[in-house]
């Protein structure tokens, strides 16, 4: 395995500086991520996607954006390459089928998302920009991460709740359905 990337000390970017995007594919398709948010990049067919990788002491949970994106389930590709993100005290490492590089992208070049998309996808994707005759799209960062946050507020609301109470809060969301 190898292991590709920066410290641990976030990166801000200047307003002046153009935004960078790691480019990958996932599911068949050009998705980025924002290099700001990018701890490095795990590489080579002996990463074991079964456990979360922990690099330097820290564990970065597996997420698998193909099923999350109903994309085709990673199980399919021949070779798996992982992204390793960060956004404040979450940590995930996304299973990718390729990372192209990193693309230095004008503001201009970074396309607002289409009329299409209307529903909760508009919280998915940043954006869109031009590549490879085709389009990436721009993953938000927070919302890949979402599942984790939303796993630890529930840790911690566990000592404050009782089951009863979340199972009535359950059921009254179920008949408002």
């Amino acid at each position: 395995m190898s292991v590709s990337g920066k410290t641990e000390e976030p990166v801000t970017s200047a307003s002046t500086s153009p935004p960078c995007l790691i480019i990958t594919t996932i599911g068949g398709r050009y998705l980025a991520f924002e290099a700001e948010h990018s701890q490095g990049v795990l590489t080579g067919q002996d990463w074991e996607f079964l456990h979360p990788p922990v690099v330097k002491g820290v564990p970065y949970p597996v997420i698998d954006l193909a099923v999350r994106l109903n994309l085709g389930g990673a199980r399919q590709w021949d070779e798996t390459e992982g992204v390793l993100l960060a956004n404040g005290k979450c940590r995930g490492c996304v299973r990718v089928q390729k990372v192209h590089g990193i693309l230095e992208a004008g503001r201009p070049q970074v396309l607002p998302l289409p009329a299409q998309f209307r529903g909760p996808e508009r919280r998915w994707y940043r954006g869109m920009i031009l590549f490879d005759h085709s389009v990436a799209l721009i993953l938000n960062t927070a919302w890949v991460l979402e599942e984790q946050l939303e796993g630890e507020a529930r840790t911690e609301s566990q000592g404050t709740e009782s089951v009863v109470a979340l199972q009535g809060t359950m059921q009254s969301k179920n008949q408002t359905c």
